[in-house]
């Protein structure tokens, strides 16, 4: 049988604590987006038939993108609805909102503002 080796003890030197030189770039304070954002209340109502049962009140960011806005309407209909089409103020093809840009591209920066839309019905929802 080999003998067996020796561990030898490392002396434990004391540790200086690092010292860092002061940074040369200006670090502004983080600031949480929650907070510093701007919120909108948003109704966003159904263009026919005009009823209070499909109509929606959020208060979102204006960073919030219109495609989230299409899919909380989406859940008010239990997803059985594609095809939304937003539309601020008045509904016309023309003026449908983009789903990739935000609220703050769409010019919507403040306040209470109308949203309005309309969709096509998923024909058989039950089947997809």
């Amino acid at each position: 049988m080999p003998p067996k080796k020796k561990k030898s003890k490392k002396s434990k030197k004391s540790k200086k604590k690092e010292e860092y030189l002061p940074s040369i770039f200006n670090i502004p304070q983080y600031e949480n987006p929650d907070i510093v954002t701007p919120k909108v209340d948003l109704i966003i109502k159904l263009v026919h038939p005009v009823t209070d049962l499909f109509t929606l009140k959020i208060r979102v960011q204006i960073s919030t993108r219109v495609e989230q806005i299409h899919e909380e309407i989406s859940k008010m209909h239990q997803g059985a609805i594609s095809g939304i089409s937003v539309c601020r103020d008045r509904f016309s093809p023309e003026d449908v909102l983009d789903p990739k840009k935000t609220l703050e591209q769409c010019g919507i920066f403040d306040g209470e503002i109308k949203l309005l839309y309309d969709y096509k019905p998923i024909v058989g929802p039950l089947l997809k």
